[in-house]
């Protein structure tokens, strides 16, 4: 019983522990607008921010550096539409995970 209750505490402790972001920096943005002609960070703060109050709805929040380009592109359209957010909203977060997913020395 005392094991089981011990696994239990791990379990709820580490589920309920809130994932911590990056905030962006200039050295980001500027990574960033190489892919994205004309990318500034005032773009990337408001694609963390659209993230950070629409995806911690349903499920917690996955860190950037989880997944690369390639499964960003795959997840994030399907989730913008349950998350009913606009083209613009999307394309933000879209680019703000991609973005900070090739966040130099930061792990995954």
């Amino acid at each position: 019983m005392k094991k089981s209750l011990f696994i239990f505490s791990i379990v709820f402790t580490t589920a309920c522990t809130a994932t911590k972001l990056i905030t962006p920096s200039q050295a980001d943005a500027d990574r960033g607008s190489q892919k994205f002609q004309g990318y500034s960070l005032s773009q990337l703060d408001q694609g963390k921010a659209i993230y950070e109050s629409h995806c911690n709805k349903c499920h917690r929040y996955k860190v950037p550096q989880s997944r690369d380009e390639t499964k960003w592109d795959m997840v994030i359209p399907k989730m913008a539409k349950k998350a009913k957010l606009n083209s613009s909203e999307e394309d933000l977060v879209l680019k703000y995970v991609v973005t900070m997913s090739t966040n130099p020395g930061k792990t995954k």
